[in-house]
């Protein structure tokens, strides 16, 4: 029993790893209005992988909201840290403090 415990800790370890990396997600309802709309917009071209993410600190003040959505991708996987990589550089410029959130569909 005691030569499985390092085994069994260690695959809790990389479990817990795992989970941590998936990307903070914000479902489209709870979107403000205006980044609502844009979204709305966008998702007739995402496709079947593309996504959007958003960030935003203000809910009112549209120079302190972001929105990057990735089309035209191959794999959802790539979709998903495309639209995060450009939200966050869209985020940089506009000195938007809240992280990037991948938006998804109830």
């Amino acid at each position: 029993m005691l030569k499985k415990l390092p085994l069994f800790a260690g695959l809790l370890t990389a479990i817990a790893s795992w989970a941590s990396d998936a990307p903070p997600t914000i479902s489209a309802q709870q979107l403000p209005p205006p980044l609502m709309a844009l979204y709305a917009k966008e998702k007739p071209d995402l496709g079947r992988y593309g996504h959007c993410s958003a960030a935003f600190d203000s809910r009112t003040d549209g120079m302190k909201m972001a929105i990057s959505c990735s089309i035209y991708v191959r794999l959802s996987a790539q979709g998903e840290r495309l639209s995060l990589k450009l939200c966050g550089e869209r985020a940089e410029l506009l000195k938007i403090k809240s992280p990037c959130m991948l938006i998804v569909d109830p």
